[in-house]
């Protein structure tokens, strides 16, 4: 059975969001200072690496990442590829003709090649979901949506005073599950999958980190 890995490593200082704190990964004991194990420690906010936004990250009373069902992270894969720069926006007539077909239950990956630049200044300034784009997902019946940028919405550096982030909005409103920072998505365009989405269970969190993978099926 072939896998390809569609989520990034956790390292120490690793980019986010500007507002988030620091990721650390640090050694609490190590073999080398005579402790009798190595143990690591890690602290990151659930927005940074690869992640799982549940309801509760924009919906009032929505559902937990832990209250989710399984089934919730498990579907046929979806993958449609974009080429567009740094700021603008995805269309839903660009995602319908595609020639990619979505089906209900799908888990739809977009694939911007963005996950390139992930070190890079010029990650934070990324194509996006336009609202149009976002309800043509939810009238698709998609569980899950997974981008290989920071974010679905508006780059931070283009947000006016104000902005509500309408596309979080729409698709967890509508229980679209959303994944970010999702790496690898040229290794399965056009091919068949079956994705797995597997957050932690973090009791009452907005989102939980996940080892995102897709089994080819062809």
């Amino acid at each position: 059975m072939e896998m390809v890995d569609l989520s990034r490593v956790i390292y120490d200082g690793m980019p986010k969001i500007p507002i988030l704190p620091e990721v650390r990964v640090q050694k609490f004991l190590s073999l080398e200072k005579g402790h009798p194990l190595n143990v690591t420690e890690l602290s990151l906010p659930c927005h940074a690496g690869t992640h799982v936004d549940a309801p509760v990250h924009i919906v009032p009373n929505g559902k937990s990442i832990e209250e989710l069902p399984l089934e919730s992270f498990v579907g046929p894969g979806a993958v449609i590829a974009v080429k567009k720069g740094g700021g603008e926006e995805v269309t839903a007539k660009e995602l319908e003709d595609s020639g990619v077909p979505v089906n209900r239950g799908d888990i739809l990956m977009l694939y911007t090649g963005w996950d390139e630049k992930f070190e890079s200044p010029d990650y934070n300034l990324h194509p996006y979901l336009s609202v149009d784009a976002a309800e043509w997902m939810v009238a698709k019946g998609v569980k899950l949506f997974g981008i290989d940028c920071i974010t679905v919405d508006l780059p931070t550096p283009l947000r006016q005073k104000g902005f509500d982030f309408p596309v979080h909005k729409i698709l967890l409103g509508n229980g679209v599950l959303i994944a970010e920072n999702v790496a690898n998505l040229g290794k399965i365009v056009g091919r068949k999958t079956r994705i797995l989405a597997l957050p932690l269970r973090v009791k009452g969190s907005d989102a939980a980190h996940a080892r995102i993978m897709a089994e080819i099926l062809n």
